[in-house]
């Protein structure tokens, strides 16, 4: 029995890993097809086109800027998460005011999402010590999640910074579609999806699981509060004396 039991568990295993392999095949392969199809789409209009109005020139300007950053993000996603897993990736530090670090992060997302209302809470009086390139990645998956997770008529988002006697704190508060509880211990697995009717096309599963290794890498910790059909709260905590 014990025998028997092994090779089911050694086969359900096998066969999890191969599904999970499958699926992230399958999901990384259509984000970079998606994006890649406009821009052929894209190109091809302009190349067909004989005259291109000031109008018609900014659109498809913009829509290849737009396919173009999706790709780059991607594919620097996919490299520092594996750089951090293979302990390659490098801690380049400095101060950060996160005042001007949030809101120039925000005033790049309403020019991105017009119909994504942003409210910054920022109260700190010290500078983090972080990596801001890394530190970026974490806020636009964060923000990213919190546009793509909640309904047309209320896309919402708090970003809310405090800084306590040992921490500095920073809030995400989307009023999004939210989060099952029993769903809080998977949500930062490499690869895992929650299935919902937002995630319907699939993706390649890396987005809070980045931000946590991410996070942890710079000596911080993320943690989640959610309620379904209320919303989300992603909560980084990051010490005050992270450079030590």
């Amino acid at each position: 029995m014990t025998i028997g039991y092994l090779i089911y568990r050694n086969v359900s295993i096998n066969n999890k890993l191969y599904q999970l392999q499958y699926d992230f095949i399958n999901n990384l392969t259509h984000e970079f097809k998606t994006p890649v199809s406009v821009i052929k789409i894209a190109g091809n209009n302009i190349k067909s086109s004989t005259t291109l109005t000031e109008a018609e020139k900014n659109m498809y300007g913009r829509i290849l800027d737009q396919e173009a950053d999706k790709l780059n993000s991607l594919m620097n996603k996919l490299l520092s998460y594996a750089q951090i897993e293979n302990k390659s990736i490098k801690f380049n530090g400095e101060f950060i005011n996160l005042r001007e670090f949030s809101q120039h992060i925000c005033e790049a997302y309403r020019v991105k999402y017009p119909d994504f209302e942003i409210v910054e809470n920022i109260k700190v009086k010290d500078e983090l010590y972080a990596d801001p390139v890394l530190l970026t990645s974490v806020f636009q998956n964060l923000i990213d999640n919190a546009y793509k997770y909640s309904s047309v008529d209320n896309k919402f988002l708090e970003i809310k910074i405090e800084q306590t006697k040992k921490n500095f704190v920073i809030l995400f508060r989307d009023k999004g579609i939210g989060i099952d509880k029993k769903e809080y211990h998977n949500i930062f697995k490499k690869f895992y999806r929650v299935k919902n009717q937002f995630n319907q096309q699939g993706s390649i599963g890396l987005g809070l699981a980045f931000c946590k290794e991410i996070t942890e890498f710079m000596g911080g910790e993320i943690k989640v509060e959610s309620e379904v059909n209320r919303g989300t709260t992603f909560i980084l905590s990051f010490p005050l004396d992270t450079k030590k």
